[in-house]
């Protein structure tokens, strides 16, 4: 008979709480209910933070750090517009954002903009139980992590 050690016990058990937080986000919203397009509709504080790992015109030489706030508008109906200040490398940067979203039953949703400077954005998403998101950039030229928080109306 084989004993599990206490390490293998501990990993055992940090392993089952990754999961059950991961089915927790996994269920954001009511199951009853689910998420569409409409479950978005309002304005957003954005934050994000990470690192650009590709050259763009005009840009520092990566790898360089990225910070960002936004105000966003979310149609409810597939559609996203908003206004940004950005810091890349120290480069501090104003821009507007344009473009479209998509949300799936189970609360998980994908996010395509264009920045005014030309720039494509590409996110993938989880809606929480407070309307706020969570979101990582998709794109092979950055490594950046969002927040979303839903503003009074």
């Amino acid at each position: 008979m084989k004993r599990h050690t206490p390490r293998s016990s501990s990993v055992i058990l940090l392993l089952a709480m990754l999961l059950a937080g991961l089915a927790a986000a996994a269920r954001a919203q009511d199951a009853k209910t689910g998420c569409s397009l409409s479950t978005l509709k309002g304005n957003y504080s954005m934050q994000a933070q990470g690192t650009v790992i590709a050259q763009f015109p005009g840009l520092p030489v990566p790898p360089f750090p990225f910070a960002e706030v936004a105000i966003d508008f979310i149609d409810g109906a597939g559609n996203i517009t908003g206004k940004f200040t950005a810091n890349a490398g120290g480069l501090v940067i104003l821009g507007t954002v344009a473009g479209t979203y998509t949300v799936n039953p189970d609360c998980t949703g994908t996010i395509s903009l264009l920045t005014d400077l030309g720039i494509p954005v590409n996110e993938t998403f989880l809606i929480l139980r407070n309307g706020g998101l969570r979101l990582v950039d998709t794109d092979s030229y950055v490594v950046i992590t969002r927040t979303m928080e839903k503003m009074r109306d």
